[in-house]
C-alpha cells in the first residue's frame, strides 16, 4: 500500500481514532453476515429489526431498515432508516446508554445510503426524563458506512465518534484530505459537539502521532488538504501556533483549491447566489475556515 493510500485508510475513516472503544449490544444487518433481521434486548428495552423491501415514491425498488422499539412489551417508537439504492444493504442497530439523564438506554439505527463517499445516516430513539415520551433525534449524514456509537472514555456513556466532514474536499480532493475527529454527545433531544473538551485530547494526540509520518515525505501531493486537518488537530490539543508554523513551511502556494467561498446557496449550475469571497492565499482561507468551524477564535487565538 502506498503512503498516500495509507493516509486515506487511516485518517479519513473512524479507524483513525486511537484505541478500541467499547461497543454496546449491536446487531449488524447485511448480506455479508447473512443476517437481514434480528433482535436485541437490554433490561426492559427490546428492539426487533429487519430490512424491508419496498417501491418508493419515484418507483425504485429499495431496501430500508426498520427498528421497532418496545419497553415492557409495549411499542414506544420505531426508526426507519435510509433507502438503499442497489448493492448490498448495510445497517447497524444498537442499544446503548447515550444520555444518562433519562431512565432507559437509547436505541440507535445507523444505515448506509450507498453511492460514492456516502453516507452514514444516524437516528436515535431516546426517552424524556420521565421515561414516558420517546422521540427521534437524527445526526448526519456522514461520509462512510454504517457504524455504532462508541465509548471512547470507557465511562459507560456512548458517543458518536466520526471525522469532521467539513474538511473533506475543502482544500483538496477527497483522497488528499485529512480531517480531525469530531465527537458528538446526546443531550436530551439534540446532539452537541464536544470535540474540544479536554478529556478527548488523548484521541486528538494519538491522531497527531499518526500524522507525523506525513512530514517525512519530500514532495507530497496536494499538501493543503492534509495541512488543514493537521492545523485543526493541533488546535484541539492546544498547539495551534506550532501547527500553524509548520503549515506555513509546507503548504502549496500554487494551489487555488478552496480559495473561493460562497456565503450563500448555489443554483443548479453551481453559481453562487450569495456573496462570493476570494482569498489571496491558502493561509488566509484556512484561517477563515477554522474560525467558521470554531477551531480558532476570530482574534486568531486558540
Amino acid at each position: 500500500m502506498s503512503l498516500r493510500a495509507r493516509w486515506v485508510a487511516v485518517l479519513i475513516g473512524v479507524g483513525a481514532l486511537c484505541g478500541s472503544p467499547a461497543v454496546a449490544q449491536v446487531l449488524k444487518m447485511d448480506y455479508q453476515n447473512n443476517r437481514m433481521s434480528g433482535a436485541l434486548r437490554s433490561g426492559v428495552v427490546e428492539v426487533s429489526a429487519q430490512q424491508r423491501q419496498r417501491i418508493n415514491e419515484s418507483g425504485s425498488n429499495v431496501l430500508q431498515p426498520v427498528a421497532v422499539v418496545r419497553v415492557n412489551g409495549a411499542e414506544v417508537g420505531r426508526l426507519i432508516g435510509a433507502e438503499k439504492w442497489g448493492g448490498s444493504p448495510a445497517a447497524v442497530v444498537q442499544i446503548a446508554e447515550m444520555d444518562p439523564s433519562n431512565p432507559y438506554p437509547e436505541v440507535l439505527l445507523s444505515s448506509f445510503t450507498g453511492r460514492a463517499h456516502c453516507c452514514n445516516q444516524i437516528q436515535v430513539l431516546t426517552s424524556d426524563r420521565s421515561g414516558q415520551t420517546w422521540r427521534e433525534v437524527t445526526l448526519g449524514p456522514f461520509d462512510g458506512g454504517d457504524s455504532p456509537a462508541k465509548d471512547p472514555l470507557r465511562n459507560g456513556r456512548f458517543l458518536i465518534v466520526d471525522v469532521d466532514n467539513r474538511f473533506l474536499y475543502r482544500f483538496a480532493c477527497y483522497a488528499c484530505s485529512t480531517a480531525p475527529a469530531r465527537i458528538w454527545e446526546l443531550q436530551g433531544d439534540a446532539f452537541v459537539d464536544v470535540s474540544h473538551r479536554p478529556e478527548f485530547k488523548p484521541i486528538h494526540r494519538c491522531n497527531l502521532q499518526r500524522m507525523a509520518e506525513w512530514f517525512q515525505q519530500k514532495n507530497p501531493e496536494s499538501p493543503n488538504g492534509f495541512l488543514a486537518g493537521y492545523v485543526a488537530n493541533k488546535a484541539l490539543v492546544g498547539e495551534l501556533f506550532d501547527g500553524w508554523d509548520r503549515m506555513t513551511q509546507r503548504y502549496d502556494a500554487s494551489s487555488d483549491w478552496g480559495l473561493k467561498e460562497c456565503k450563500g446557496d448555489l443554483d443548479d449550475n453551481g453559481k453562487c447566489l450569495g456573496r462570493e469571497i476570494v482569498y489571496s492565499s491558502f493561509p488566509e482561507a484556512l484561517r477563515a475556515f477554522l474560525i467558521d468551524t470554531v477551531y480558532i477564535k476570530p482574534t486568531g487565538e486558540q
